[in-house]
């Protein structure tokens, strides 16, 4: 009989040894990992996401914050279901053209925005540009739907209410696009459409003596929302980027491109 105990290969003194180095040299490659990861994340610009509507005024306080801050901000726009990847990849932030914009990402793109973060900055007001000299005699919302007016719908801006389109769709829409910067395209080459039921910001940007009704209601002012995304690894930099937008600075930005 052998009365020598048997150690494992787990027990032993040297096994230990060699589980522990390999322990302490895993986390010490995680530690690395991560610091490289930090290292290459803060030399790179915060990258903001967001729909075309936006875009400029978003744009114009990324470079002036980027000027007096010394932080480099990328703004990147296009439709929503278009960049919902990259702003997955590598987003910092997201912005939309109105609280329901955000609202409709957040359900097709769970886990992406930081729903705690988001806050909404200056607000839109909604009318109805016309042609110049308003050939049609339009005074507001009842008039679109009288026979022969060629109303232009955009499918990102939610106006069917704001139009009074009965249930179904509005009888007199006579071209639909998807997002605005393809309603300000097709209001540019169709002269056909009459009239387009949209946000001032458009009509800041027209040249050829279009006018703009204000509609008065209550909805028609809509807020523009912003939120940090949960993959961000530079937090601290777009929350101060975050907070800027909501400086009179940025109001003043955002008011020279129709906002209120």
């Amino acid at each position: 009989m052998n009365d020598k105990t048997t150690q494992t290969a787990s027990g032993s003194p040297r096994a230990r040894v060699l589980v522990l180095a390999l322990v302490v040299a895993l986390v010490g490659g995680l530690a690395m990992m991560r610091e490289m990861m930090v290292r290459d994340e803060a030399g790179r610009p915060l990258a903001v996401y967001g729909p075309g509507g936006p875009y400029e005024p978003v744009r114009a306080c990324a470079e002036a914050f980027s000027r007096e801050f010394g932080i480099p901000v990328t703004v990147v726009k296009g439709q929503p279901e278009a960049i919902a990847g990259r702003v997955a990849a590598d987003g910092d932030a997201y912005y939309g053209g109105a609280p329901y914009m955000m609202d409709d990402f957040i359900r097709a793109h769970p886990g992406v925005v930081d729903e705690s973060s988001v806050r909404e900055l200056f607000s839109r007001r909604v009318g109805i540009i016309v042609r110049r000299g308003n050939p049609r005699g339009i005074r507001g919302v009842a008039d679109l739907s009288r026979p022969g007016v060629s109303v232009l719908d955009v499918a990102l801006e939610n106006m069917e209410a704001l139009r009074g389109d009965p249930p179904g769709g509005g009888t007199n829409v006579g071209r639909r696009v998807v997002s605005g910067e393809e309603g300000f395209a097709a209001w540019e080459g169709d002269p056909g459409i009459d009239v387009w039921v949209t946000y001032r910001s458009w009509f800041v940007r027209m040249t050829h003596g279009e006018e703009f009704l204000p509609i008065a209601a209550p909805d028609a002012l809509r807020a523009t929302p912003v939120a940090l995304t949960r993959r961000t690894r530079l937090r601290a930099e777009a929350m101060a980027f975050m907070d800027y937008l909501a400086t009179d600075a940025a109001h003043r930005i955002f008011q020279e491109y129709g906002w209120e």
